[in-house]
C-alpha cells in the first residue's frame, strides 16, 4: 500500500503519463493478451490508490486540515480540492472510516488480486472485524451484481449465509430527468405532500405516484374489489411474502404482507392442476358502505388523500378481529404502510371514535392519542414528536402546511418544544393568518 505522501504519488501519476504516451497508433496491432495485461494493471494500480486513499482521508478527518486551507468540513474539501460529486465524496468518506476498522478487507484491497473498490464499498456495509473474513471468502470470484446480491437483505454483523431480511434490503432506482419532467415531479411532490397534509418520503412518493397512475380514472368508484388483486405470494409455511411486478418477484416485508391481508382477495394455491374459487375476506357490499361512510378520504387526522386508498383492519384478523364496519377504516396507501411498520397506532371503533397517533423515529406513543373526534389532550414528548403532531393539527383544521409549520417553529420558540402539545398548538393558532372572510 503507498503511504508515503507526495513521493509515491508523483511517481505513479508519472508512470501513468508515461504509459499512456507509450500507447501504440491505430496503425499498430496489439495482442489481445497485451491489452487485457494493461487494463488488468490499471484496475490494480486504481485499486491501490483507493486503499492509499482511504488512509489518508482517515488522517486528513483527524488532522481536520479543511480549516487552515479555510473549508467547512472534509466533505466540503473533498468536493473542492479532489474533485468528487457529493454523494460520491460520501461514499469515499464512508468506506475509509469504516476501513479503520476492517484490516483484511483493507489488504485485500491493496493487494495484486484483491477486491476493487466497488467490491469494498458493498462489503463494508454488513462486514466486522469478527466477520470479515468469511465476507472476503464469499465474495471472490464474484462480480459487482453478483456482490450486491449477496450484501443485499443482511445487516452489519451478519453472515453471508444468514437468510436475506427482506425488511433490510431497498432499491436505490435513478431516473435522468428533463427540466421539464423535473418541474412536473417538483409539482407532483408538492401536490401530493399538500394531500397528505406532511412531507411524504422517498418510498411513500413513489408509492403514490404508482397508485394514481394504476387506478386511473376507476378511482374515487367504490366497487367493493378487493384491493390487493395484484398478485402478493404468500407461503403457507414460513409467511414470507413476494409481490410481482412485470413478471419479477420481489420479496416483501411482514408488514407489507399484513398490510395485503387486511384487503385482499384470494386465489388458492397455484400449485394445482386448476385454479381455486377466488374469494376476498371484506364482503363487497361493506367495502362499499365503509368507502362511503369515510367519503373516499383516509381518515388519519391532517391527511385528506383520495388516492390510493385501502381497507384497514383496526384489530387485526389474528387478533380476533372481524370485518364489521366499525373495524374497519379507509387509509391512503402511506398511512397504512407506515401502520403496519410500527410508525402510526390506529385504535378504538370508527368511524368516530377512532384514535390515531405517528410514531416517529420508533418512539412509542406517550400520553392521550390524537382523536378524530376529540382535541387534542396534553402529552410530553420529544421535541420533533411535539412539532409534528402540533403541526398535523393546523393542517386538519385547515391551514396549509407551510403556514402550519411556520406558525409551529413560532411557537415553540415562544413557549419551547417541550412544553404540553397543547400550549403549543394554542400559541401556534395565534400565529396563524386569520382565514378570509
Amino acid at each position: 500500500m503507498l503511504r508515503d505522501g507526495s513521493r509515491d504519488v508523483g511517481y505513479e501519476e508519472q508512470s501513468m503519463v508515461t504509459l499512456v504516451r507509450a500507447a501504440p497508433t491505430g496503425a499498430q496491432q496489439l495482442d489481445w493478451r497485451e491489452v487485457h495485461g494493461h487494463l488488468h494493471a490499471n484496475a490494480r494500480r486504481r485499486a491501490a490508490l483507493d486503499a492509499n486513499e482511504a488512509f489518508w482521508l482517515r488522517e486528513a478527518e483527524r488532522l481536520q486540515i479543511w480549516k487552515p486551507l479555510g473549508m467547512v468540513s472534509i466533505l466540503d474539501y473533498m468536493e473542492r480540492v479532489l474533485g468528487y460529486a457529493p454523494r460520491t465524496a460520501q461514499d469515499r468518506l464512508r468506506v475509509a472510516r469504516a476501513l479503520a476498522h476492517l484490516p483484511v478487507l483493507t489488504e485485500s484491497l491493496g493487494e495484486l488480486d484483491g477486491l476493487t473498490f466497488s467490491a469494498v464499498r458493498e462489503l463494508v456495509r454488513v462486514a466486522t472485524p469478527e466477520t470479515e473474513a468469511v465476507w472476503l471468502e464469499a465474495a471472490t470470484g464474484k462480480n459487482q451484481r453478483e456482490l450486491e446480491e449477496l450484501v443485499a437483505g443482511h445487516a452489519l454483523g451478519d453472515h453471508p449465509d444468514d437468510p436475506a431480511d427482506p425488511e433490510i434490503r431497498s432499491h436505490d432506482v435513478r431516473y435522468k430527468l428533463s427540466p421539464a419532467t423535473f418541474a412536473l415531479l417538483r409539482q407532483a411532490t408538492l401536490a401530493l405532500d399538500e394531500e397528505h397534509g406532511r412531507h411524504l418520503d422517498e418510498d411513500e412518493l413513489i408509492a403514490a405516484l404508482c397508485n394514481a397512475a394504476l387506478e386511473g380514472a376507476a378511482e374515487g368508484e367504490p366497487t367493493g374489489r378487493a384491493k390487493f388483486q395484484i398478485a402478493v405470494v404468500v407461503c403457507e409455511r414460513c409467511d414470507q411474502g413476494w409481490q410481482e411486478g412485470a413478471g419479477v418477484q420481489v420479496p416483501i416485508d411482514a408488514g407489507t404482507v399484513e398490510r395485503a391481508r387486511c384487503d385482499a382477495q384470494h386465489l388458492g394455491s397455484l400449485d394445482g392442476d386448476r385454479p381455486a374459487r377466488a374469494y376476498q375476506d371484506i364482503p363487497p357490499a361493506v367495502a362499499r358502505f365503509v368507502w362511503r361512510r369515510d367519503h373516499g378520504r383516509c381518515q388519519t387526522p391532517g391527511c385528506r388523500s383520495a388516492r390510493g386508498l385501502e381497507i384497514h383492519h383496526v384489530i387485526a384478523r389474528t387478533n380476533g378481529g372481524t370485518h364489521d364496519p366499525w373495524n374497519l377504516t379507509l387509509r391512503c396507501s402511506a398511512c397504512h404502510a407506515a401502520h403496519h411498520a410500527g410508525k402510526l397506532t390506529i385504535r378504538g371503533t370508527a368511524p368516530d371514535q377512532l384514535e390515531t397517533v405517528r410514531c416517529h423515529d420508533h418512539l412509542a406513543p406517550v400520553g392521550p392519542i390524537v382523536s378524530n373526534r376529540t382535541p387534542v389532550g396534553a402529552m410530553r414528548l420529544d421535541d420533533a414528536v411535539v412539532r409534528t403532531q402540533a403541526r398535523d393539527a393546523l393542517v386538519g383544521l385547515g391551514w396549509k402546511p407551510g403556514i402550519a409549520r411556520a406558525a409551529v417553529d413560532e411557537a415553540c420558540a415562544h413557549v419551547g418544544a417541550r412544553s404540553e402539545i397543547a400550549m403549543v398548538i394554542r400559541e401556534a393558532l395565534r400565529r396563524c393568518p386569520k382565514p378570509a372572510s
